[in-house]
Formats: C-alpha cells, sequence, structure tokens
C-alpha cells in the first residue's frame, strides 16, 4: 500500500493541474465573452455579458466534452461568475483543501485507507458549496419577482412597452433580478424575440414562476388584451405563492431548532465530560478501537443532520 506521504503528494500536484486548468478555461470564458460583448456594442447602446456564450470546455459540434460534464455534476457554472462572491476557481480549490482536511481527519480514525475516500469527499463538498451559491441566489431571485412584476405593471400603465418596462427592471431592479433582466434586454437588443429570451430567463433561474411569465407573456401577444391587468393578476399570484413559502418557513422553524439542538448535543456533553473528568474521554484518542467508535459516530451525526435537514426542506418546498 502506498505510504500517506506519496499520497499527498500525488494528490498535491494533480490540484496544481487541475488548478492551472480551471484557471484557463476562466480566461478563455472572460475572453469570449468580451470579444461578444465588443460585438454587441454596434447594436445596443449598453452591452453586457451576453447569456449564452459558448463554453469553452464544448466541442465544436456544440457537444459537451468529459471536463464539461464533470462541471456540470458538481454544479460549477464557470460562465456565470456573478453566482460566486470571489473567482469560481478559488472556490474550487478551497473546497479541495478541505476535502483533504476532512480526508486527513478520517486517516486520523480509520487509518491511511481513509486516503480512498478523497475523490468521493471532494465531489460531494463540491456539489454542496456550489449548490450553496445556485440555491442562494434562486431564493433571491424568488423573493424578488412580485417587486419586479409590480415596477412592470406601473411602467406598462405609463405607457412604457414591454421591452422598455424590462429595461426599467434591470437599470432599478435589486441585484440578482437586475442582473438576469439585463441580460434579457440585450437579447431582445441583438435581435431576438421577447419569448425566446423570456425562456432563457426561466432556464436560468430555474423557477416555475419565471415560466409563468413567459407564458403569460407569449399568450398575451397573440391574443391580445390588457397587459397591465395580465402582469398584476401574475405579480398577485407569485406574492402569495411567496408567502405560503414564507409560511412554511416559520412553522417549520421549531423542527429546525430541534434539528440544531440534537445536532450541538453531543458536543456539548463532550465538552462537558472534558472540564469534569478529562480521562473519561481518553481513550477514545488514544486507542485504535476508539478512534473506530468515534469515526462512526461522527459520521452517523452527520448524516442524522443532513437527514433532518433534507425533510424539513422537503416539508417547506
Amino acid at each position: 500500500m502506498m505510504s500517506p506521504l506519496l499520497l499527498t503528494i500525488g494528490g498535491s500536484i494533480a490540484l496544481m493541474a487541475a488548478a492551472g486548468w480551471l484557471y484557463a478555461a476562466d480566461r478563455q470564458t472572460r475572453i469570449s465573452s468580451q470579444r461578444i460583448s465588443n460585438v454587441a456594442t454596434n447594436y445596443a447602446r449598453t452591452a453586457q455579458t451576453v447569456a449564452d456564450v459558448r463554453r469553452p470546455w464544448k466541442d465544436p459540434v456544440g457537444g459537451a466534452s468529459i471536463g464539461g460534464r464533470l462541471l456540470a455534476y458538481a454544479n460549477i457554472e464557470i460562465d456565470r461568475p456573478d453566482l460566486y462572491p470571489i473567482p469560481w476557481w478559488s472556490i474550487f480549490l478551497i473546497t479541495c483543501l478541505a476535502a483533504v482536511a476532512v480526508a486527513a481527519a478520517a486517516v486520523f480514525f480509520v487509518g491511511s485507507a481513509a486516503w480512498i475516500s478523497l475523490p468521493f469527499d471532494t465531489f460531494v463538498l463540491l456539489r454542496m458549496v456550489f449548490k450553496f451559491f445556485q440555491n442562494r441566489r434562486t431564493d433571491q431571485l424568488y423573493k424578488q419577482l412580485p417587486d419586479a412584476l409590480a415596477m412592470m405593471v406601473r411602467s406598462v400603465r405609463v405607457g412604457f412597452t414591454v421591452s422598455d418596462a424590462l429595461r426599467i427592471v434591470s437599470e432599478e431592479g435589486p441585484w440578482p433580478s437586475s442582473t438576469e433582466f439585463r441580460r434579457v434586454v440585450n437579447d431582445i437588443r441583438l435581435g431576438g424575440p421577447l419569448q425566446d429570451a423570456l425562456v432563457k430567463l426561466a432556464r436560468r433561474s430555474q423557477l416555475l414562476e419565471y415560466r409563468f411569465l413567459a407564458v403569460a407573456l407569449a399568450l398575451q401577444s397573440q391574443s391580445g388584451g390588457s397587459l397591465s391587468e395580465t402582469l398584476e393578476n401574475l405579480a398577485d399570484v407569485v406574492r402569495k405563492r411567496v408567502a405560503m413559502k414564507e409560511r412554511g418557513i416559520a412553522l417549520a422553524s421549531e423542527a429546525r431548532l430541534t434539528m440544531w439542538f440534537l445536532g450541538c448535543l453531543p458536543f456539548i456533553i463532550i465538552a462537558a465530560l472534558l472540564v469534569i473528568t478529562p480521562a473519561y474521554l481518553l481513550p477514545m484518542v488514544t486507542t485504535s478501537l476508539g478512534k473506530k467508535l468515534l469515526f462512526v459516530g461522527i459520521a452517523l451525526l452527520c448524516m442524522g443532520f443532513g437527514s433532518m435537514k433534507v425533510i424539513i426542506k422537503k416539508s417547506v418546498s
């Protein structure tokens, strides 16, 4: 069996190689985005990053390569840097280092064989971290949609067109709604139809309410009628759905508090035992059997914590 030192050196080399590849992919994405923005400047007054920049990890015929599929499985979107507070490759490296730390902690409990779990730990942590940023942005878009629709209703009532109403939301709305509607406005300025631009918005946001918006505007453009009334009714429906979800989260606060208390209770007991009788816990960290039992206890605690979190999330979704 390979020694832990060799495994650590090999993992460090692989991590540096991955960092170099990710930096090169990020640089190529920014160059492609800048080129398309320069072209868009000839057709629009204010050119921003176009929504559908061709990703550098796609082959010439448009199919995703192995690297593209791996990034998709890990929930990494390198062509949307606005999702992350710092460059996405920095988050990638920090997460990989955290996975190495988790594997090193597992080595302390069960031995050098725990290094085998390093790829699995890295993949799971990457999915969790990048999914967190995606969910955070999705929740913000969901809560801001009623106000964005209300702004569109007021704009249409004073005589603006739908395109002008979308532009007003992109200029005066809060982040991240302003960014998403700005991409819609840029798609329209580049010659794309309104319906296709709204469909792209719905796909990017992954929210059913944005699909409602796309369908409502498409039906209104085909059948006619009062646009302001259509948007106002849609805003009222979305506002009620948001209020219902917030009510569900409030009702689940007791279960969430119980989850956190049960998760912290073992650590509180351990801290109390360390203060009262420190020697009582020494066999858990000095003997081989104690380390393995402690590792199993931590694993079961994480599984229970994750199960309760999933149950609560499903109940309020």
